[in-house]
């Protein structure tokens, strides 16, 4: 089992932003609304943000709060 990541999202913001939150986890402003390929648009925001190729990044499924989580394998 690898490393998880958190990431907090905020669709319809009014510009793409991505910042260190806290321990492994981050918070995405995306200026778009949530749909079906939002999942491959985060880990690919996740791998050239923290230098990780997106192969090695597979998408976990959401926790209770909606939080996005990613595991490093």
């Amino acid at each position: 089992m690898g490393q998880k990541i958190t990431i907090k999202v905020r669709f319809n913001s009014s510009r793409e932003k991505f910042e260190k939150f806290g321990n492994n986890t981050y918070l995405v402003y995306l200026p778009f609304p949530e749909d079906e390929d939002a999942a491959n648009v985060l880990a690919g925001l996740l791998s050239r943000n923290i230098g990780v190729p997106i192969s090695r990044i597979d998408f976990a499924g959401q926790d209770i709060n909606k939080n996005w989580i990613f595991e490093l394998i």
